[in-house]
Formats: structure tokens, C-alpha cells, sequence
């Protein structure tokens, strides 16, 4: 749903008469000035970055609220292990769409294994990997510090730096940048040098002020964060990470983790409302840019919910199917089945190991692999793997399920 709202530049636009400039002129300070407005205090090339609320973006607000208790709701009703390979498999494309943006190739495969590195075995993208897991498991909180900016951007770049754009000691850029779009046409010019540090001091006390919603400032601190622009490359990625961190305060984890993904699928929208903010005419009014973002959110919680319903009703379906086969399953051998079909549907692989059939289980790892092969040799379980052992749910087993068209996982 995108929300209709006139910026200063439409005004201007539509007004053929002799006094058009001095009309805009009046609208750009009856919004600043407006009692509803929210007004950050931070001086732009054009103006004080502010926020009118019109009517779109309270209706926008509230539907987002209104989309989260369901979003809430279905992902409470979703048993441990659906709820624990879905989070992942929401990392995964997070982190996958994110790159793309940038035009930073990553696979699903290398963020899962990012997700299992240990500090002995080192995975691409696992510093980046492990910040959105960080969200989800409530240890990660919104930077206090330039210092902690630049932390955060080490973890998400990596290793995908060419040399000319590292920064060695310094905490941001000590040079100026441009950016050009099609054609060779500049479309945003970073902050001078000399301004980067004071401009994030600016935005990360816009980020803890507590008198505007936390969806608007989240909004807002991430358009600030791209417009500084504080290094040569991987703002984008930093940035969006950032918006998830701040807005995992008001909503729930999976609507944040699935905001990269609409982002990517709406590239064009997204960075045209960096352009609108930022032309001389709109006087640095912020307030399309916001709608931008809750537009994007509500997409998001749209095919949230979908995927949710639609996931609980296979799994409920499921459910029924194993518990009604005493007859042919012992107990453990249900448990492990109905494991398998939460991972097949909620995780990136669908894989399950015989350690983690053994933590779940509560016994020994021989007797996980014992049961996981009674199920191999049924046709429900097909091993793809030895070392270590590791399963998938079969065909027969999906077909028994009533799953004839299992999605499969993507590399």
C-alpha cells in the first residue's frame, strides 16, 4: 500500500499560478512549524530535518501496529523448533538481501554455516551473520558511540573491502565521496570529513530520544545515517542493520528480520525517497521518506502473516498425521518425525543432525542415530550426509504428509 502524500516539490509543481513559490514557501513552514510536527534540531544542506504527521502517516502507524499483534500472534503459536529454523532462516535472507542491495554476493548456504562458525572456524559474512542473531536473542542494543558505529560496521563489512575503500585507524571516511546513479549522474554527495563524527553524535541522540515514536526516529536516524554517508562503502548494509537494531524495539523479530528482503524487492522506491528528502525544494521535510519505510513494513508484515498461516496449517496437518500412527511409530519416532517436518518447512536446508536428535530427544547419541535410522530404512528419512550424519525428510515422507511439493532449500 503506498501512501499518497504531497512533498513541497508536488506543491510547486501543480501551482501554475504567478505565486507559487511564495505559496510553497508557506506550506514548507506551516509544516515545520505545526504543532504535530517532530523537529530534530539537525541542520541539513536545505534546512532542519523535520517530520510532519499528516494523515497518511498516523493511518500508516497504526495499521503497522495493528499487522504486528497478528504477526505477534502467529509466531508465539509456532512450536521451538519451527520458531528456531525459521529465526535462522529470516538471518539468512536478511543478510542475503542486504548484500544484494550493495551488489555483495552471498549465498543462504555460506549464512548458514556464518550462523555455526566458532572463532576456530571462520565462515564468510559470520561477523554480519552474528549480528542479526543477536537481535533475535534480545543481546543486541542500539550504539551509544561513534566508536560503536564503527565496530558494527567492521563486523558487517568483513572481508569485502577493497583495499582503497579501508580506513585503517580512523573511525569514518577522511576523504569526500560522491555517489552516481544511471548515466554517470551524481545523486548524493557524502558530508564533509570534518563533519561525519558531529553528524553521528546528532543522529545517535536523535536515536534515544524518547518524545517521537520509535518507528518514525528509526525511520528518520536511518535516512540521517545514509545522508552522512561516514565511509567509502558498506554504509548501506551498516545502515540497514542499524534500522533493524532500532526498530526491533517496537516490533516483533520476524517483521525486522524481513525488511532487507522488501527492501531489495523494491529498490527503485527506496532510493528515489533518499533523492525526494534531500532536493533543495523540499526544504529537508523527511515525512515521505518516513511513509517509505512504514509502507515497506507493512509489505513485509503482509507476507509475514501469509507465510505464517499458511505454515501453521501444514504443520497443525502434520501434527494430527503423526500422533494419529501409535500403531506404527514408538513414541521417539514420532517426536523425531514431527522434529524433521518443522525443519522442512521452516528451515533454509531442512537438515537435522543426530546431535541435535540426541539434545532434543534427551538421550545418547547412539540411540538418536538408532531411531533416525529406523526411519531411514521406513523411507521417511533420506541420509545426505555422514560426517556429520545428517538427514532430510524423504519424498515418501513429505507425500505421506501430504506435502507432495516440499520446498526445497536454496544455495
Amino acid at each position: 500500500m503506498a501512501f499518497e502524500y504531497p512533498t513541497i516539490r508536488k506543491v510547486l509543481y501543480l501551482d501554475s499560478t504567478p505565486e507559487r513559490f511564495a505559496r510553497a514557501e508557506r506550506v514548507a513552514c506551516e509544516r515545520l512549524e505545526a504543532e504535530s510536527t517532530f523537529r530534530t534540531g539537525i541542520m541539513l544542506e536545505h534546512g532542519e530535518l523535520f517530520l510532519a504527521v499528516p494523515r497518511q502517516l498516523s493511518v500508516a502507524h497504526e495499521q503497522i501496529l495493528r499487522k504486528e499483534r497478528r504477526v505477534s500472534a502467529l509466531w508465539r503459536q509456532l512450536p521451538r523448533v519451527a520458531l528456531g529454523a525459521y529465526v535462522r532462516s529470516l538471518i539468512g535472507d536478511e543478510v542475503v538481501s542486504s548484500n544484494e542491495i550493495e551488489g555483495v554476493y552471498s549465498t543462504r548456504r555460506q549464512i548458514k554455516d556464518a550462523l555455526e562458525a566458532t572463532t576456530d572456524n571462520h565462515a564468510p559474512f559470520a561477523e554480519f551473520a552474528q549480528l542479526y542473531l543477536g537481535i533475535t536473542e534480545n543481546n543486541a542494543s542500539f550504539p551509544e558511540t561513534p566508536g560503536a558505529i564503527r565496530s558494527i560496521y567492521d563486523a558487517v563489512v568483513g572481508d569485502t573491502l577493497a583495499p582503497e575503500c579501508e580506513l585503517g585507524d580512523s573511525l569514518f571516511r577522511r576523504d569526500g565521496v560522491e555517489l552516481y546513479g544511471a548515466g554517470g549522474k551524481r545523486v548524493h554527495v557524502g558530508v564533509a570529513p570534518d563533519r561525519i563524527a558531529p553528524y553521528i553524535e546528532e543522529m545517535l541522540r536523535l536515536a534515544h530520544r524518547e518524545d517521537i515514536p520509535e518507528v518514525f526516529c528509526a525511520a528518520l536516524c536511518h535516512f540521517l545515517f545514509e545522508y552522512i554517508h561516514p565511509f567509502f562503502d558498506g554504509n548501506g548494509r551498516t545502515g540497514r542493520y542499524l534500522l533493524a537494531l532500532q526498530l526491533a524495539r517496537p516490533l516483533s523479530q520476524p517483521t525486522v528480520l524481513s525488511l532487507s528482503r522488501t527492501i531489495a524487492e523494491n529498490k527503485a522506491v527506496y532510493y528515489k525517497a533518499f533523492k525526494t528528502v534531500e532536493h533543495p525544494v523540499n526544504q529537508s521535510e523527511a515525512t515521505s521518506f518516513v511513509l517509505m519505510i512504514c509502507d515497506l513494513l507493512l509489505q513485509a508484515q503482509d507476507a509475514l502473516i501469509a507465510d505464517l498461516e499458511e505454515k501453521q496449517d501444514q504443520i497443525d496437518h502434520a501434527y494430527d498425521v503423526i500422533s494419529g500412527r501409535t500403531a506404527e511409530w514408538d513414541e521417539r519416532e514420532r517426536d523425531v518425525l514431527f522434529y524433521a517436518t518443522q525443519r522442512s518447512l521452516f528451515d533454509l536446508y531442512q537438515e537435522i543432525r543426530s546431535n541435535d536428535i540426541a539434545a532434543f530427544l534427551g538421550v545418547s547419541l547412539a540411540v538418536a542415530r538408532a531411531v533416525l535410522k529406523r526411519l531411514e530404512q521406513r523411507g521417511l528419512l533420506d541420509r545426505v550426509s555422514k560426517r556429520p550424519l545428517t538427514y532430510v525428510l524423504s519424498d515418501e515422507g513429505a507425500h505421506l504428509l501430504g506435502w507432495d511439493n516440499v520446498v526445497e532449500g536454496q544455495g
